[in-house]
């Protein structure tokens, strides 16, 4: 795609949580520099705590209504249960990044697949569907993506691999930290949102699986179904059960210490979309 042409269509990718919300506000608003998005677009994986779809409901969509950017949501279905179920039936299942226990002392991750097929693809369909192609038609408009990643989050840009998308960062070419865009929500009459992520992530802190625990009882518990239900997930070379916590212990049996050193995991995503 040429990057000087003129965009047909730019939409901003929303995760409701705190950077693409202030992206939303930004762009809504003509704040920093922040170009008007055609639309914007929430990929809904089935498992976001109760609080990111009420804040969604409530005050994202009216927000982005009054200001003519009017969200869209898309799904392709509940990630938890399409990857149980299917893996029960012994189908082929899109898998989250499991730790697991090598039995050396070394810990391992299973290969994740859930940021692709579960965000970045319905929200490519959409975008094609909205366009007015068909599945396989090549796309011959240019299409620009605005994702809500802040400069101290700047390691988690990565560019599209679709070749008529082109990914942009306006909060990073505004040099817009975290506490920077709660700051522009705040400031724009809405209410603080709250991290926006999976109940069962793996990449969460032993900070977020606290906040959770304490916090929001009823996504933790969530978060523990589904780690006893994947125990044994078994795929093809690894033949160790799979946790959601990096300790390879139950969720529930976990003690948290938020004080412990570990790896900014969710910075390290590869896809550089989850929260987005």
């Amino acid at each position: 795609m040429n990057g000087g042409a003129t965009p047909t269509f730019t939409y901003l990718s929303l995760g409701a949580g705190v950077q693409s919300s202030a992206l939303l506000v930004c762009s809504a608003l003509g704040l920093h520099g922040v170009p008007r998005a055609d639309a914007a677009i929430f990929a809904d994986v089935g498992d976001e705590p109760q609080y990111v779809y009420d804040y969604l409901r409530d005050h994202l969509i009216p927000f982005g209504a009054a200001h003519g950017v009017p969200v869209h949501i898309t799904s392709r279905g509940r990630l938890s249960e399409s990857m149980i179920d299917r893996q029960r039936a012994g189908k082929r299942f899109v898998t989250v990044p499991l730790f697991t226990d090598n039995g050396d002392g070394s810990k391992g991750m299973l290969r994740r697949q859930c940021t692709r097929e579960f965000k970045l693809e319905p929200i490519h369909r959409w975008a094609r569907e909205h366009l007015g192609y068909r599945p396989r038609f090549k796309v011959r408009h240019t299409v620009v993506a605005m994702l809500g990643i802040s400069i101290d989050e700047a390691s988690r840009m990565k560019p599209s691999r679709l070749p008529w998308i082109t990914n942009r960062f306006p909060l990073i070419g505004a040099e817009l930290t975290r506490r920077d865009c709660l700051r522009i929500v705040v400031e724009a009459g809405l209410p603080e949102p709250q991290r926006s992520a999976c109940v069962f992530c793996p990449y969460h802190s032993d900070e977020e699986w606290l906040r959770l625990q304490q916090d929001h009882p009823e996504a933790f518990a969530r978060a523990v179904a589904f780690d006893a239900a994947v125990r044994d997930n078994i795929m093809r070379g690894r033949l160790r059960p799979g946790y959601v916590h990096r300790s390879c212990n139950p969720l529930d049996q976990v003690d948290f210490d938020p004080n412990r050193d570990q790896l900014d995991a969710f910075e390290n995503e590869c896809e550089g979309m989850c929260g987005v």
